[in-house]
């Protein structure tokens, strides 16, 4: 946790580095709240969109209803701001199995397909971003090293569902030569992460995820361009693309809650490749980061209202020993 202060506190250094203070308090007197009021809007879609997508996840399962999985996936994205590591989405995984009747291992290996299938959608529109732009060379080696990890760790998990049950014998191989993996919540945790990547083993529901996956992080493109209009930064909706991108991937970096520091300092260098001075860079970084950040804990707090989740409720949900929430 105190690496990824460290991480945020130089991420912010360099991105105030050398500003004007007078012309950032010029570029944040000139915001257009009305135009910020779409960008909250596609914020709550895309959550919506989100939830519809893990419900695909949840493959062959019909009965999970869509409105319960959006208010976890709030509750879960609010959690990722005030905590490190991204608890966030383990705190939405004990919620979801409490709230739905399942494995919590069941639910995990449906969030970690949902943020490989984020990853690869990332790369993705960096790849179509790259004749448009010149991107430093120091941001796509990195990216291709992402690019490889998450595509090699996709096919292992298709693999996995397509051959449910020679994955299911070959584990059974590993019990029979090691004894110590002889254990029945073991065998349990392990049938549950297949059940949970059913879906990669039907063609049409990967196919969905995958179409899915695109249009949420468009949306969040059109979000992000949506605030450059409001700020008065001027530059082409491709900007915003490589905003986002660079952004997300920046994620992967350890920092304080809620990506503080690592998100200004990504937004004012992407900004940079298209001419956008400091103070208006870093000034649009502060107004986007806030008002997503705003509307993702009024929804968190308004999902969890409605689920009657307290304070208190939602740290004995995540201390709970995990045999307890697998049981069920």
């Amino acid at each position: 946790m105190w690496i990824g202060i460290l991480v945020s506190v130089l991420c912010l250094y360099l991105a105030a580095r050398g500003i004007d203070l007078r012309g950032l308090l010029q570029a944040l007197s000139h915001v257009n709240y009305v135009l910020l009021l779409p960008a909250l809007g596609i914020v709550a879609l895309g959550l919506w969109a989100r939830a519809f997508r893990w419900r695909l996840l949840f493959y062959p399962l019909a009965r999970l209803k869509l409105s319960r999985l959006f208010n976890v996936l709030c509750i879960g994205y609010l959690a990722n701001n005030l905590l490190p590591f991204r608890a966030g989405d383990v705190l939405r995984s004990y919620l979801c199995a409490e709230l739905q009747k399942l494995s919590v291992v069941r639910v995990l290996s449906t969030v970690v397909v949902e943020r490989i299938a984020d990853t690869l959608t990332i790369l993705f529109l960096l790849l179509c971003i790259i004749p448009f732009v010149a991107l430093p060379s120091e941001l796509v080696r990195p990216a291709r090293s992402v690019a490889a990890l998450a595509i090699l760790s996709m096919l292992i998990l298709v693999c996995i569902a397509i051959q449910k049950e020679r994955s299911l014998a070959l584990f059974e191989g590993l019990v029979r030569r090691f004894g110590w993996l002889n254990r029945e919540w073991l065998r349990r945790s392990v049938l549950s992460a297949t059940d949970g990547l059913a879906a990669l083993g039907v063609w049409r529901t990967a196919l969905g995820v995958g179409a899915w996956s695109l249009l949420i992080w468009l949306s969040a493109a059109l979000q992000f361009y949506l605030v450059m209009a409001a700020t008065g930064v001027h530059a082409p909706f491709v900007a915003a693309l490589v905003v986002l991108c660079l952004t997300s991937l920046g994620m992967t970096v350890p920092s304080a809650p809620g990506y503080i520091g690592v998100f200004e300092y990504l937004t004012v260098l992407s900004l940079s490749l298209f001419g956008v001075n400091k103070e208006a860079a870093l000034g649009y970084a502060l107004i986007a980061h806030a008002a997503s950040y705003l509307a993702i804990a009024a929804l968190g707090l308004a999902a969890a209202w409605a689920e009657g989740y307290s304070y208190a409720s939602l740290r004995q949900a995540v201390s709970r020993p995990a045999h307890d929430a697998q049981s069920k």
